[in-house]
């Protein structure tokens, strides 16, 4: 993996505004933890990166400037994908890592004119320069909630081939409305009831944690 598609790695876990730990991105990579030290060192000292101790990696201001085409022309490719070949939402991700090595401004350029210039993928994520980066609060991934009669609608999905082939097989979407049920404290994993198809499901805690959520208000809330 080249040094660009590792930083949209980082990007993709929310290292634009917020630190990414090691064990993270190890398991996104499918590489060692020695070998993200070995990359995120690397990088930092290329300014792409700062990396600190026990907290992660974030990308810098040069990192961010440099991985932001790459990001747009991916994304850009799963809307195409998905929006006029009608390639499986599951598949999309990453059938356009393969189509998408390097950024091309041409293809890039072309892809907006013949999409309209879209600003969600398919996952419910920005894309950006059609679209400003957000930076989401603290405490909005389905990881971080607790049990409650809180009715949550899912945002978007963190950008991971492995988390797109299980939420096929488990029915979850973008924009499901899920009801926290249960927390088991030893393996951390979540019981949450769907209110589209009414089914309860178990979601072990790294597929919480790649779930972005948004509380819905009561008038809000599906009749």
């Amino acid at each position: 993996m080249n040094d660009l598609n590792f930083l949209r790695l980082i990007f993709e876990l929310g290292g634009s505004f917020q630190n990414v730990n090691n064990i993270d991105l190890a398991v996104k990579a499918n590489v060692s933890k020695a070998s993200i030290s070995d990359r995120t060192q690397h990088l930092a000292k290329l300014g792409l990166v700062k990396y600190t101790k026990y907290y992660g990696t974030k990308l810098t201001k040069k990192g961010l400037n440099a991985v932001i085409p790459l990001i747009q022309q991916h994304r850009l490719i799963e809307t195409w994908l998905y929006e006029k070949l009608n390639i499986p939402l599951s598949d999309i991700y990453e059938k356009a890592t393969k189509l998408s090595d390097h950024p091309d401004l041409l293809l890039i350029d072309r892809l907006n004119i013949y999409l309209d210039y879209p600003k969600i993928c398919p996952h419910g994520n920005v894309i950006p320069i059609n679209c400003s980066v957000p930076e989401f609060p603290k405490h909005s991934l389905l990881s971080d909630q607790d049990i409650s009669d809180t009715t949550f609608k899912i945002i978007n999905f963190t950008e991971d081939n492995y988390l797109f082939k299980i939420l096929n097989n488990i029915d979850i979407k973008l924009s499901d409305e899920i009801q926290i049920l249960n927390l088991n404290n030893y393996d951390h994993s979540m019981v949450v009831l769907n209110l589209r198809n009414n089914l309860k499901q178990i979601l072990p805690k790294n597929i919480t944690k790649m779930i972005r959520i948004e509380k819905i208000k009561t008038m809000e809330k599906s009749v």
